[in-house]
């Protein structure tokens, strides 16, 4: 009788394990491709972190692949030499480049980036033309895909920031 109970209860034990470790899986994968900072952060900073399909770009290594962008707009945001910065062209189109050198002058700072043949481009970015930075790429598949849904759906709709932080 006694051995049959602990079999039960030790049962019932790694069934409710396999519970929790399934239903956090999206946030494990999640805190591995964007990071534990990160994934913290963007429950305290909501509408400042995005994803979005990189076939938007006109790199061809992104295509098919998510970027993970921290928007300007985040409290502490900066950008530092070899940050991947999202900005907006002068003719409208969206573009994903590595920085490679900042000037500053006055207040301002201007952003050189590295062009599409890997080359340093003279004509440098504005603060005002930075829509984000990229904190990830992101290989497409369905897991990823998932789990950054999950992850999105969270910050974004359910209160799992008093899971996640000290709220």
């Amino acid at each position: 009788m006694w051995r049959e109970m602990k079999k039960k209860v030790l049962k019932d034990i790694i069934k409710i394990c396999a519970f929790i470790t399934i239903a956090n899986l999206p946030f494990i994968t999640i805190t591995q491709l964007i990071g534990i900072e990160t994934f913290l952060d963007s429950f305290d900073n909501v509408q400042s972190y995005q994803y979005f399909k990189g076939g938007i770009l006109d790199r061809d290594d992104l295509d098919g692949k998510y970027i993970v962008l921290q928007k300007s707009t985040h409290p502490e945001f900066t950008i530092l030499t070899g940050d991947e910065i999202f900005y907006l062209k002068d003719e409208g189109g969206l573009m994903c480049r590595k920085v490679y050198s900042i000037n500053k002058q006055g207040s301002t700072n201007r952003y050189y980036i590295i062009n599409f043949e890997g080359d340093a481009n003279d004509e440098p970015i504005y603060e005002s033309d930075i829509l984000g930075k990229v904190v990830s790429i992101v290989d497409n598949n369905i897991w990823n895909a998932l789990s950054l849904k999950v992850w999105d759906a969270s910050i974004n709709n359910l209160n799992a920031a008093a899971l996640f932080t000290n709220h």
